[in-house]
C-alpha cells in the first residue's frame, strides 16, 4: 500500500466518522457526548459543521476516530461471538 492510497483511506474513514458523529450529535447530544467521549461544546461544534468543512477536515492525514476496544477480554469475546454468528445482541459495554 503506497502513501497516497493510505491517505485516501484515512480520508474515507474520517469522512464516514465525521458524518456519523454529526448525525449522532444532531439526534441525541447526550449520547453523542458519551459515545464520542467529548464535551458538550464539541458536540455542538460537530453538529453545526457545514458539509464543506467536514470534507476539508476529512482530507487531513490525521485519523479522527480511534480503536476503542482497549479491553483484550472484551475484544476476544466479541471476536468469538462474530465467529459463532452475528445474530447476538451487543454486549452491555457497547450498548451503554
Amino acid at each position: 500500500m503506497d502513501r497516497n492510497e493510505t491517505l485516501n483511506e484515512i480520508r474515507e474513514v474520517n469522512l464516514s466518522f465525521l458524518v456519523l458523529a454529526q448525525r449522532l450529535a444532531r439526534l441525541d447530544s447526550a449520547m453523542a457526548m458519551r459515545l464520542l467521549k467529548v464535551s458538550d461544546q464539541s458536540v455542538d461544534a460537530i453538529a453545526t459543521l457545514p458539509p464543506g468543512l467536514i470534507v476539508k477536515l476529512a482530507a487531513t492525514n490525521i485519523l479522527f476516530c480511534r480503536f476503542a476496544l482497549d479491553d483484550c477480554a472484551l475484544l476476544a469475546s466479541l471476536a468469538n461471538g462474530v465467529r459463532r454468528g452475528a445474530g447476538r445482541p451487543a454486549p452491555r459495554a457497547l450498548a451503554a
